[in-house]
């Protein structure tokens, strides 16, 4: 079997990638590689988190749903909480023969492993798609699957990144090679617009375009309803994220160490050089666009301005994964040397607590999913707003803390 992360020989070999020690996908890409044609095996992926809005009885309330190894699970954001399994009216479901109320939690079996979060389709079901590409149409009331699960006809590789789901199609990337649209009702193939290597990033729609990159160096412009190709663009390295587009835009970063401004004819507008590969979304607020490499620094780039560096800062000890978040005049940077830190948005520095340290907090596993802004509100019952992390650690797999002081608020493990 090909080993498909092999990219462009003139750019990466499979020695540098696996040389690197500040690249933390080098381990687990070439795993993955290995495993393409069968089950992924326990401990090879990472949590995929996002919030989820429970509807029963009129009354909507938040949730946290996390993806990770062979289960689902919804936790309750506000207190750290497995989810109670509940009915269409709100109602407990009726205890466990010991007593106990039953969580939500979904486990299919037979070996599947979850890498991406699962998606409403509507208020009372969920879709899931498992590493092998077994997809799930999960009733949310009973945290059962509807009947057996689908594969996707005449398709081959596996699932390693979140779904994008409009109201006709399910578009599904693939970890070898391709994208298809799948029928939002039967999961039919609509179409497959073709890469020569993986699709590692959730794709992105605009106005009838999908947007995607690939580890064939390239960032992909598609119809959305035939899967046409509409451009394609030679980003210089493998590209392993969602572009973000803003004010007409596209931004992205790429392992040839650069960040990119990008028309949405397919014309590289302007860039700028990082130290280190991308491998997350950059994120943009204000005018500024910020963004992490797997070095472990942080950048600030004026939009307005032809991309010119605001500034630049070494962050963390090893390769940060997730998109930076911003909240007011914070960001928040998560890394694989399990820490999570806070910094002053306006130059980069390292906020500093009442002890004169700096604030950042450690945690039991390697951070690479993106961190979640819980807020008060309707269906949140938290005094302020909280921040989530997860961790590659089955014993500390959901973290939250206070935003503006890194208070620990609770933690969430596998039982």
């Amino acid at each position: 079997m090909t080993l498909y992360l092999s990219l462009r020989s003139n750019v990466l070999n499979i020695r540098q990638f696996l040389a690197r020690r500040t690249l933390w996908g080098a381990l687990v890409l070439f795993t993955l590689a290995l495993t393409a044609c069968g089950p992924a095996p326990l401990g090879t992926g990472w949590p995929s988190i996002s919030l989820f809005t429970n509807v029963c009885n009129g009354t909507a309330f938040e949730s946290i749903l996390v993806a990770y190894t062979d289960r689902i699970v919804q936790v309750n954001p506000a207190d750290g909480k497995a989810v109670v399994l509940k009915n269409a009216d709100c109602e407990n479901r009726p205890p466990d023969s010991e007593g106990k109320l039953r969580a939500w939690d979904f486990r299919p079996g037979s070996g599947r492993q979850f890498y991406t979060a699962p998606v409403a389709i509507d208020d009372q079901t969920l879709l899931a798609v498992a590493y092998d590409q077994h997809i799930y149409k999960i009733d949310n009331t009973l945290a059962q699957a509807n009947g057996e699960p689908q594969t996707i006809d005449g398709i081959t590789g596996h699932s390693v990144t979140d779904v994008l789901v409009t109201d006709d199609l399910i578009y599904v990337a693939l970890n070898a090679k391709d994208i298809v649209a799948l029928d939002r009702n039967t999961l039919d193939v609509k179409w497959k617009a073709n890469t020569e290597h993986g699709v590692w990033g959730k794709p992105l729609l605009v106005e009838g375009t999908l947007y995607f990159s690939s580890l064939d160096h390239n960032l992909y412009a598609v119809d959305a309803e035939t899967g046409a190709e509409k451009w394609k663009l030679d980003l210089g390295g493998a590209a392993t994220s969602t572009p973000v587009y803003v004010d007409g835009k596209l931004y992205i970063g790429s392992f040839a160490r650069a960040v990119y401004e990008i028309s949405t004819d397919g014309q590289i507008l302007n860039q700028q050089p990082t130290v280190d590969w991308i491998w997350g979304s950059p994120v943009i607020n204000d005018g500024i666009l910020y963004v992490a490499d797997l070095g472990g620094s942080v950048y600030a780039f004026d939009t307005a301005n032809n991309l010119q560096p605001v500034w630049q800062q070494k962050v963390a000890g090893r390769a940060i994964r997730a998109t930076p978040l911003i909240v007011g005049d914070v960001i928040l940077v998560a890394s694989r040397d399990q820490k999570l830190y806070w910094l002053n948005r306006e130059d980069g520095t390292a906020i500093i607590e009442s002890d004169g340290k700096p604030l950042v907090r450690e945690l039991q596993g390697e951070i690479l999913s993106d961190i979640l802004l819980i807020e008060p509100g309707d269906g949140v019952d938290i005094p302020k707003p909280y921040i989530v992390v997860s961790t590659t650690a089955t014993s500390q797999i959901l973290v939250a803390y206070a935003l503006d002081n890194g208070e620990s608020k609770w933690s969430y493990s596998f039982q």
